[in-house]
Protein backbone atom coordinates (compact mmCIF):
# COMPACT_ATOMS: atom_id res chain seq x y z
CA UNK A 1 0.00 0.00 0.00
CA UNK A 2 1.40 3.26 -0.62
CA UNK A 3 2.11 5.64 2.76
CA UNK A 4 2.10 9.04 3.15
CA UNK A 5 2.85 9.36 6.80
CA UNK A 6 6.95 9.45 6.54
CA UNK A 7 8.84 7.32 9.25
CA UNK A 8 11.76 8.57 11.01
CA UNK A 9 14.00 5.77 12.19
CA UNK A 10 17.30 6.65 14.75
CA UNK A 11 20.50 4.65 14.06
CA UNK A 12 21.92 2.71 16.70
CA UNK A 13 24.03 -0.40 18.04
CA UNK A 14 21.06 -2.79 16.89
CA UNK A 15 21.69 -1.92 13.37
CA UNK A 16 25.72 -0.59 13.66
CA UNK A 17 26.64 -1.97 10.21
CA UNK A 18 25.53 -1.37 6.38
CA UNK A 19 23.41 -4.45 6.36
CA UNK A 20 21.72 -3.31 9.77
CA UNK A 21 20.92 0.16 8.04
CA UNK A 22 19.91 -1.29 4.48
CA UNK A 23 17.30 -3.51 6.44
CA UNK A 24 15.69 -0.33 7.88
CA UNK A 25 15.75 1.32 4.41
CA UNK A 26 14.50 -1.12 2.56
CA UNK A 27 11.65 -1.41 4.97
CA UNK A 28 10.78 2.11 4.31
CA UNK A 29 12.41 4.70 6.54
CA UNK A 30 12.67 7.97 5.03
CA UNK A 31 14.70 9.29 7.41
CA UNK A 32 17.37 8.01 9.40
CA UNK A 33 17.85 9.95 13.18
CA UNK A 34 21.17 10.77 14.36
CA UNK A 35 20.90 10.97 18.36
CA UNK A 36 24.10 13.07 19.16
CA UNK A 37 23.41 12.35 23.15
CA UNK A 38 25.63 8.80 22.34
CA UNK A 39 27.99 7.84 20.24
CA UNK A 40 30.71 10.04 19.30
CA UNK A 41 31.54 11.83 15.80
CA UNK A 42 33.32 8.86 14.31
CA UNK A 43 30.45 6.67 15.00
CA UNK A 44 27.60 9.34 13.21
CA UNK A 45 29.89 9.80 10.32
CA UNK A 46 30.07 6.02 10.20
CA UNK A 47 26.12 5.91 10.22
CA UNK A 48 25.88 8.73 7.89
CA UNK A 49 28.18 7.04 5.15
CA UNK A 50 26.12 4.40 5.41
CA UNK A 51 22.60 5.65 5.01
CA UNK A 52 23.96 7.71 2.10
CA UNK A 53 24.89 4.08 -0.15
CA UNK A 54 22.20 2.26 1.51
CA UNK A 55 19.89 5.13 0.20
CA UNK A 56 22.23 5.48 -3.56
CA UNK A 57 21.85 1.34 -3.55
CA UNK A 58 18.03 1.63 -3.60
CA UNK A 59 17.62 4.72 -5.65
CA UNK A 60 15.45 6.18 -2.35
CA UNK A 61 15.25 9.83 -0.74
CA UNK A 62 16.63 9.37 2.58
CA UNK A 63 17.12 12.07 4.98
CA UNK A 64 19.51 12.69 7.90
CA UNK A 65 18.46 14.44 11.09
CA UNK A 66 20.76 15.12 13.23
CA UNK A 67 19.54 15.66 17.04
CA UNK A 68 22.21 17.33 19.39
CA UNK A 69 21.41 16.88 22.97
CA UNK A 70 20.90 20.10 24.53
CA UNK A 71 21.39 21.14 28.06
CA UNK A 72 19.67 18.07 29.72
CA UNK A 73 20.57 18.05 33.76
CA UNK A 74 21.91 14.56 35.07
CA UNK A 75 22.51 13.14 38.69
CA UNK A 76 25.87 12.35 39.50
CA UNK A 77 27.04 8.44 40.15
CA UNK A 78 26.53 6.13 43.11
CA UNK A 79 28.56 3.34 44.64
CA UNK A 80 27.31 0.23 42.32
CA UNK A 81 25.68 2.75 40.06
CA UNK A 82 22.14 3.07 41.82
CA UNK A 83 20.85 4.08 44.96
CA UNK A 84 17.48 3.42 46.12
CA UNK A 85 15.26 5.99 47.63
CA UNK A 86 12.79 5.24 50.19
CA UNK A 87 8.81 7.54 50.06
CA UNK A 88 8.97 9.59 52.94
CA UNK A 89 12.78 9.71 53.55
CA UNK A 90 14.79 13.11 53.32
CA UNK A 91 17.85 13.40 50.97
CA UNK A 92 20.89 16.40 50.59
CA UNK A 93 20.78 17.47 46.30
CA UNK A 94 24.38 19.25 45.91
CA UNK A 95 25.25 21.04 42.80
CA UNK A 96 27.98 18.88 40.57
CA UNK A 97 28.21 15.67 39.23
CA UNK A 98 30.46 13.99 41.17
CA UNK A 99 30.23 10.28 42.83
CA UNK A 100 28.03 10.61 45.93
CA UNK A 101 29.35 8.00 48.93
CA UNK A 102 26.32 8.75 51.42
CA UNK A 103 22.67 7.24 50.75
CA UNK A 104 21.17 10.52 51.41
CA UNK A 105 23.32 12.75 49.05
CA UNK A 106 22.53 13.43 45.47
CA UNK A 107 24.65 15.49 43.11
CA UNK A 108 22.53 17.50 40.60
CA UNK A 109 24.50 19.20 37.51
CA UNK A 110 22.64 22.39 37.71
CA UNK A 111 24.94 25.19 38.81
CA UNK A 112 22.09 27.23 39.93
CA UNK A 113 20.80 24.33 41.94
CA UNK A 114 20.66 26.69 45.33
CA UNK A 115 19.62 30.24 43.99
CA UNK A 116 16.66 28.67 41.09
CA UNK A 117 14.84 26.49 42.84
CA UNK A 118 12.87 27.46 45.62
CA UNK A 119 10.83 25.42 48.80
CA UNK A 120 7.85 23.71 47.48
CA UNK A 121 9.19 23.31 43.82
CA UNK A 122 9.25 19.50 42.25
CA UNK A 123 12.32 17.52 41.08
CA UNK A 124 11.63 14.72 38.95
CA UNK A 125 14.66 11.97 38.38
CA UNK A 126 14.76 9.10 35.94
CA UNK A 127 11.82 10.46 33.60
CA UNK A 128 9.91 11.61 36.08
CA UNK A 129 9.47 7.79 38.08
CA UNK A 130 10.80 9.73 41.19
CA UNK A 131 9.66 12.13 42.84
CA UNK A 132 11.30 15.01 45.26
CA UNK A 133 9.91 18.43 46.75
CA UNK A 134 12.25 20.85 47.91
CA UNK A 135 11.96 21.48 52.01
CA UNK A 136 14.74 23.81 52.79
CA UNK A 137 17.60 25.59 51.41
CA UNK A 138 21.41 24.99 53.40
CA UNK A 139 24.22 26.71 53.00
CA UNK A 140 25.62 24.22 50.08
CA UNK A 141 22.93 21.77 49.51
CA UNK A 142 19.36 21.94 49.18
CA UNK A 143 16.86 19.44 51.43
CA UNK A 144 14.24 17.44 49.51
CA UNK A 145 11.93 15.36 50.96
CA UNK A 146 11.06 11.63 48.62
CA UNK A 147 7.64 11.54 47.32
CA UNK A 148 7.93 9.02 45.07
CA UNK A 149 11.27 6.42 45.35
CA UNK A 150 13.02 3.91 43.92
CA UNK A 151 16.20 3.23 42.00
CA UNK A 152 18.14 6.23 40.75
CA UNK A 153 20.61 5.19 38.48
CA UNK A 154 23.86 6.86 37.25
CA UNK A 155 23.48 9.81 34.78
CA UNK A 156 19.82 9.71 34.84
CA UNK A 157 18.01 12.74 33.68
CA UNK A 158 16.60 15.59 36.23
CA UNK A 159 13.56 17.92 35.73
CA UNK A 160 12.52 20.91 37.32
CA UNK A 161 8.89 21.50 35.89
CA UNK A 162 8.23 24.60 38.33
CA UNK A 163 11.59 26.43 38.26
CA UNK A 164 12.45 29.01 35.33
CA UNK A 165 16.19 27.39 34.84
CA UNK A 166 19.05 29.54 33.58
CA UNK A 167 20.22 27.20 31.13
CA UNK A 168 22.26 28.48 27.44
CA UNK A 169 20.12 26.98 24.52
CA UNK A 170 23.22 24.69 23.37
CA UNK A 171 25.67 23.39 25.34
CA UNK A 172 29.76 23.33 24.02
CA UNK A 173 29.09 20.01 23.26
CA UNK A 174 26.13 21.08 20.89
CA UNK A 175 28.05 23.78 19.59
CA UNK A 176 30.69 20.83 18.37
CA UNK A 177 28.18 18.33 16.98
CA UNK A 178 26.55 21.00 14.78
CA UNK A 179 29.94 22.02 13.71
CA UNK A 180 30.57 18.67 12.89
CA UNK A 181 27.11 18.27 11.03
CA UNK A 182 27.59 20.81 8.82
CA UNK A 183 30.37 18.92 7.52
CA UNK A 184 28.49 15.76 7.60
CA UNK A 185 25.79 17.77 5.43
CA UNK A 186 23.18 16.27 7.62
CA UNK A 187 19.71 17.72 5.80
CA UNK A 188 17.39 18.61 9.15
CA UNK A 189 18.65 19.43 12.66
CA UNK A 190 16.26 18.82 15.61
CA UNK A 191 16.85 21.45 18.76
CA UNK A 192 16.58 19.98 22.55
CA UNK A 193 15.24 21.84 25.00
CA UNK A 194 14.71 24.76 23.59
CA UNK A 195 12.22 27.21 25.68
CA UNK A 196 11.29 29.92 23.01
CA UNK A 197 12.41 31.64 19.72
CA UNK A 198 15.56 32.66 20.57
CA UNK A 199 16.67 29.13 21.71
CA UNK A 200 15.43 28.31 17.89
CA UNK A 201 17.62 31.17 16.35
CA UNK A 202 20.58 30.32 18.31
CA UNK A 203 20.64 27.02 16.72
CA UNK A 204 19.68 27.93 13.30
CA UNK A 205 23.26 30.37 13.23
CA UNK A 206 24.98 27.29 13.96
CA UNK A 207 23.17 24.42 11.58
CA UNK A 208 23.93 25.89 8.76
CA UNK A 209 21.64 25.98 5.64
CA UNK A 210 20.09 22.87 7.67
CA UNK A 211 16.14 23.61 8.56
CA UNK A 212 15.92 23.69 12.18
CA UNK A 213 13.11 21.01 13.68
CA UNK A 214 12.36 22.33 17.29
CA UNK A 215 11.91 19.61 19.99
CA UNK A 216 8.66 20.55 22.57
CA UNK A 217 9.14 18.75 25.37
CA UNK A 218 9.19 21.60 28.44
CA UNK A 219 6.74 23.19 29.84
CA UNK A 220 8.09 26.42 28.88
CA UNK A 221 8.20 25.58 24.76
CA UNK A 222 4.66 24.57 24.77
CA UNK A 223 3.84 28.29 26.31
CA UNK A 224 5.55 29.62 23.88
CA UNK A 225 4.77 27.43 21.05
CA UNK A 226 3.25 30.19 19.03
CA UNK A 227 6.84 32.43 19.28
CA UNK A 228 8.28 29.26 18.21
CA UNK A 229 6.38 28.27 15.45
CA UNK A 230 7.67 31.39 13.70
CA UNK A 231 10.93 30.47 13.74
CA UNK A 232 11.62 26.65 13.48
CA UNK A 233 11.08 25.12 10.32
CA UNK A 234 9.04 22.53 11.98
CA UNK A 235 8.38 20.67 15.27
CA UNK A 236 8.98 17.53 17.58
CA UNK A 237 6.22 16.37 19.74
CA UNK A 238 9.10 15.25 22.17
CA UNK A 239 6.54 13.03 24.51
CA UNK A 240 9.12 11.27 26.60
CA UNK A 241 10.46 14.88 28.28
CA UNK A 242 7.38 16.71 27.67
CA UNK A 243 5.35 13.61 29.85
CA UNK A 244 7.85 14.56 33.01
CA UNK A 245 7.28 18.69 32.73
CA UNK A 246 3.83 18.31 32.43
CA UNK A 247 0.97 15.91 34.26
CA UNK A 248 1.11 12.52 31.44
CA UNK A 249 -2.87 12.70 30.88
CA UNK A 250 -2.17 15.67 29.31
CA UNK A 251 -0.31 14.83 26.72
CA UNK A 252 -2.76 13.06 24.35
CA UNK A 253 -5.01 16.53 24.35
CA UNK A 254 -0.96 18.89 24.45
CA UNK A 255 0.18 16.79 21.17
CA UNK A 256 -3.30 17.15 19.63
CA UNK A 257 -2.41 21.16 20.10
CA UNK A 258 0.60 21.06 19.01
CA UNK A 259 0.16 19.11 15.77
CA UNK A 260 -2.96 21.40 15.06
CA UNK A 261 -1.24 24.62 15.99
CA UNK A 262 1.88 23.50 13.81
CA UNK A 263 0.06 22.72 10.57
CA UNK A 264 -1.71 25.30 10.81
CA UNK A 265 1.04 27.32 11.00
CA UNK A 266 2.70 25.39 7.45
CA UNK A 267 5.18 23.98 9.51
CA UNK A 268 6.85 19.95 9.82
CA UNK A 269 5.13 18.39 12.63
CA UNK A 270 7.27 14.64 14.42
CA UNK A 271 5.39 12.80 16.28
CA UNK A 272 7.95 10.85 18.84
CA UNK A 273 8.66 8.52 22.02
CA UNK A 274 7.45 5.12 22.99
CA UNK A 275 4.79 4.80 19.99
CA UNK A 276 6.29 1.59 19.41
CA UNK A 277 8.27 0.94 22.34
CA UNK A 278 7.29 -2.92 23.08
CA UNK A 279 9.18 -3.77 20.04
CA UNK A 280 12.35 -3.24 21.93
CA UNK A 281 11.83 -6.71 23.21
CA UNK A 282 8.82 -8.10 21.44
CA UNK A 283 8.13 -9.15 17.74
CA UNK A 284 4.87 -7.17 17.58
CA UNK A 285 3.41 -3.62 18.97
CA UNK A 286 0.81 -3.96 21.83
CA UNK A 287 -2.79 -2.72 20.34
CA UNK A 288 -2.41 0.38 22.50
CA UNK A 289 0.78 1.26 20.69
CA UNK A 290 -1.20 0.79 17.37
CA UNK A 291 -3.62 3.34 18.11
CA UNK A 292 -1.23 5.62 19.42
CA UNK A 293 0.50 5.09 16.21
CA UNK A 294 -3.29 5.47 14.14
CA UNK A 295 -4.27 8.57 16.28
CA UNK A 296 -0.72 10.84 15.43
CA UNK A 297 -1.92 9.86 11.69
CA UNK A 298 -5.71 10.84 12.12
CA UNK A 299 -4.28 13.67 13.89
CA UNK A 300 -2.65 15.16 11.02
CA UNK A 301 1.15 14.53 11.68
CA UNK A 302 3.63 14.74 8.91
CA UNK A 303 5.84 11.87 10.22
CA UNK A 304 5.83 8.94 13.32
CA UNK A 305 9.49 8.42 14.97
CA UNK A 306 11.03 5.48 16.37
CA UNK A 307 13.92 5.40 18.87
CA UNK A 308 14.76 2.90 21.40
CA UNK A 309 12.82 0.22 18.95
CA UNK A 310 15.41 0.77 15.52
CA UNK A 311 18.43 2.44 18.01
CA UNK A 312 18.84 -0.75 20.29
CA UNK A 313 15.99 -2.74 20.05
CA UNK A 314 15.64 -6.35 19.30
CA UNK A 315 13.27 -6.61 16.12
CA UNK A 316 14.40 -3.00 14.37
CA UNK A 317 13.31 -4.01 10.65
CA UNK A 318 10.36 -5.54 12.38
CA UNK A 319 9.27 -2.46 13.89
CA UNK A 320 9.38 -0.10 10.87
CA UNK A 321 7.25 -2.51 9.10
CA UNK A 322 5.20 -2.80 11.81
CA UNK A 323 5.11 1.63 11.55
CA UNK A 324 4.65 1.63 7.48
CA UNK A 325 1.91 -1.12 7.83
CA UNK A 326 -0.16 0.77 10.44
CA UNK A 327 0.16 4.15 8.90
CA UNK A 328 -0.74 2.98 5.22
CA UNK A 329 -3.38 1.14 6.46
CA UNK A 330 -5.15 4.39 8.41
CA UNK A 331 -4.61 6.30 5.38
CA UNK A 332 -6.08 3.71 3.25
CA UNK A 333 -9.22 3.07 5.34
CA UNK A 334 -9.95 6.70 5.97
CA UNK A 335 -9.59 10.05 3.94
CA UNK A 336 -5.85 11.30 4.10
CA UNK A 337 -7.46 14.75 4.20
CA UNK A 338 -8.35 13.80 7.54
CA UNK A 339 -7.47 17.56 8.87
CA UNK A 340 -8.54 20.33 6.25
CA UNK A 341 -6.10 23.29 6.49
CA UNK A 342 -7.39 26.70 5.78
CA UNK A 343 -5.61 29.51 3.85
CA UNK A 344 -1.58 29.47 5.44
CA UNK A 345 -1.78 33.52 4.62
CA UNK A 346 1.10 33.73 7.12
CA UNK A 347 3.12 32.22 4.11
CA UNK A 348 3.89 33.38 0.93
CA UNK A 349 0.38 34.54 -0.23
CA UNK A 350 0.49 33.85 -3.50
CA UNK A 351 2.43 30.29 -3.14
CA UNK A 352 -0.31 28.98 -0.75
CA UNK A 353 -3.26 30.28 -2.91
CA UNK A 354 -1.96 28.32 -5.43
CA UNK A 355 -1.12 25.80 -3.44
CA UNK A 356 -4.58 25.14 -2.01
CA UNK A 357 -6.11 25.74 -5.35
CA UNK A 358 -3.86 23.10 -6.54
CA UNK A 359 -5.27 20.43 -4.12
CA UNK A 360 -9.18 21.67 -4.41
CA UNK A 361 -8.65 21.01 -8.08
CA UNK A 362 -7.15 17.64 -7.49
CA UNK A 363 -10.10 16.59 -5.17
CA UNK A 364 -12.76 17.94 -7.58
CA UNK A 365 -11.57 16.10 -10.38
CA UNK A 366 -10.29 13.02 -8.43
CA UNK A 367 -6.49 13.15 -9.48
CA UNK A 368 -3.68 10.99 -8.27
CA UNK A 369 -0.90 13.47 -8.87
CA UNK A 370 -0.06 16.38 -8.47
CA UNK A 371 3.41 17.90 -9.48
CA UNK A 372 5.54 20.28 -8.00
CA UNK A 373 8.71 21.67 -9.90
CA UNK A 374 10.88 23.15 -7.21
CA UNK A 375 14.28 24.18 -6.02
CA UNK A 376 13.93 25.07 -2.40
CA UNK A 377 11.25 22.27 -1.74
CA UNK A 378 8.87 25.29 -0.31
CA UNK A 379 6.36 24.28 -3.06
CA UNK A 380 5.92 20.79 -2.10
CA UNK A 381 5.33 21.83 1.66
CA UNK A 382 2.56 24.16 1.09
CA UNK A 383 1.21 20.87 -1.20
CA UNK A 384 1.48 18.65 1.40
CA UNK A 385 0.34 20.68 4.43
CA UNK A 386 -3.23 21.11 2.78
CA UNK A 387 -3.26 17.55 3.29
CA UNK A 388 -4.54 16.60 -0.20
CA UNK A 389 -5.24 12.62 -1.36
CA UNK A 390 -3.72 12.56 -4.18
CA UNK A 391 0.55 11.76 -4.08
CA UNK A 392 2.65 14.90 -4.95
CA UNK A 393 5.72 14.21 -7.07
CA UNK A 394 8.07 16.83 -6.42
CA UNK A 395 10.51 17.64 -9.15
CA UNK A 396 13.61 19.40 -8.38
CA UNK A 397 17.62 19.95 -9.76
CA UNK A 398 18.41 20.02 -6.05
CA UNK A 399 20.15 16.95 -4.40
CA UNK A 400 19.75 18.26 -0.91
CA UNK A 401 15.83 19.55 -1.32
CA UNK A 402 15.16 15.92 -2.84
CA UNK A 403 16.45 14.40 0.89
CA UNK A 404 14.66 17.20 2.70
CA UNK A 405 11.10 16.22 0.81
CA UNK A 406 11.66 13.07 2.13
CA UNK A 407 10.29 14.46 5.45
CA UNK A 408 7.00 16.14 3.55
CA UNK A 409 4.03 13.74 4.08
CA UNK A 410 2.65 12.93 1.07
CA UNK A 411 5.79 13.88 -1.07
CA UNK A 412 8.04 12.09 -3.74
CA UNK A 413 11.13 13.41 -5.16
CA UNK A 414 12.77 13.04 -8.25
CA UNK A 415 15.73 14.17 -10.33
CA UNK A 416 15.01 16.66 -12.85
CA UNK A 417 16.78 19.28 -14.96
CA UNK A 418 16.18 22.72 -15.54
CA UNK A 419 14.51 23.88 -18.58
CA UNK A 420 13.55 26.78 -20.51
CA UNK A 421 9.98 26.35 -21.91
CA UNK A 422 6.71 25.35 -20.40
CA UNK A 423 6.77 22.99 -23.12
CA UNK A 424 9.45 21.53 -22.60
CA UNK A 425 9.39 20.56 -18.45
CA UNK A 426 5.56 19.74 -18.92
CA UNK A 427 6.61 16.91 -21.55
CA UNK A 428 9.96 15.83 -19.69
CA UNK A 429 7.19 15.34 -16.62
CA UNK A 430 4.57 14.14 -18.72
CA UNK A 431 7.59 11.10 -19.84
CA UNK A 432 8.79 10.55 -16.21
CA UNK A 433 5.00 10.05 -15.13
CA UNK A 434 4.49 8.07 -17.42
CA UNK A 435 7.87 5.51 -17.56
CA UNK A 436 7.48 5.31 -13.76
CA UNK A 437 3.80 4.43 -13.49
CA UNK A 438 2.86 7.17 -11.49
CA UNK A 439 0.15 8.34 -14.66
CA UNK A 440 -1.16 6.84 -17.86
CA UNK A 441 -2.25 8.25 -21.08
CA UNK A 442 -5.88 9.54 -20.35
CA UNK A 443 -5.09 10.74 -16.93
CA UNK A 444 -5.53 14.21 -15.42
CA UNK A 445 -2.72 16.01 -12.88
CA UNK A 446 -2.27 18.89 -11.69
CA UNK A 447 1.22 20.77 -12.08
CA UNK A 448 2.64 23.53 -9.96
CA UNK A 449 5.18 25.98 -10.69
CA UNK A 450 6.65 29.58 -10.99
CA UNK A 451 7.11 31.90 -14.18
CA UNK A 452 9.05 33.34 -15.56
CA UNK A 453 12.20 31.08 -15.74
CA UNK A 454 15.68 31.47 -14.70
CA UNK A 455 14.33 34.04 -12.29
CA UNK A 456 13.85 34.12 -8.39
CA UNK A 457 10.21 33.02 -9.27
CA UNK A 458 7.49 32.27 -6.58
CA UNK A 459 4.86 29.62 -7.74
CA UNK A 460 2.47 31.41 -9.16
CA UNK A 461 1.44 29.08 -12.16
CA UNK A 462 -1.04 25.52 -11.53
CA UNK A 463 -2.16 24.11 -14.63
CA UNK A 464 -4.67 20.86 -15.47
CA UNK A 465 -3.07 19.07 -17.53
CA UNK A 466 -4.25 15.69 -19.31
CA UNK A 467 -1.30 13.00 -19.81
CA UNK A 468 -0.89 12.61 -23.23
CA UNK A 469 -2.78 15.92 -24.68
CA UNK A 470 -0.40 18.91 -25.16
CA UNK A 471 -3.92 21.42 -25.20
CA UNK A 472 -4.46 21.23 -21.50
CA UNK A 473 -5.37 24.29 -19.95
CA UNK A 474 -3.43 26.93 -17.89
CA UNK A 475 -5.45 28.00 -14.94
CA UNK A 476 -2.98 30.39 -13.98
CA UNK A 477 0.24 32.08 -16.38
CA UNK A 478 1.86 34.70 -17.45
CA UNK A 479 3.74 33.58 -20.21
CA UNK A 480 4.71 31.00 -22.51
CA UNK A 481 7.78 29.75 -20.30
CA UNK A 482 7.87 28.44 -17.10
CA UNK A 483 10.61 27.78 -14.56
CA UNK A 484 10.74 26.04 -11.34
CA UNK A 485 9.93 27.85 -7.73
CA UNK A 486 12.89 29.42 -6.29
Amino acid sequence: MERYTKIVATIGPAVASPEGVMSLIEAGIDVARLNFSHGDHEVHQRYAEWVRAGAAATGRNVALLQDVQGPKLRVGSFPGGSLVLSPGSTVRCFQGRMLSEEPDKIFVDYPYLLEDVDVGEDLLLADGLIHLVATAKKEDHLEARVVVGGPLGDGKGVAFPRTNLRMAAITEKDELDLKFGVELGVDWVAASFVRNASDVRRVKELAGSAPVIAKIELAAAYENLDEILTEADGVMVARGDLGVQLPLERIPLIQADILRRANAAGTITITATEMLESMTHSSRPTRAEVTDVANAVLAGTDAVMLSAETAAGAHPRAAVEAMARICATVESETSKNTVVQSYLNQQAAVASAIAQAAVDAAANLSCDTIVAFTESGSTARLLSKYRPNARIVGFTPVETTRRRMALYRGVVAYPFERRDYTDHMIAAAEKFLEKEKLSKRGDTVVMVAGIPPNQQAATNLLKIHVIGDRDGGVVSQRSGRMSPEK
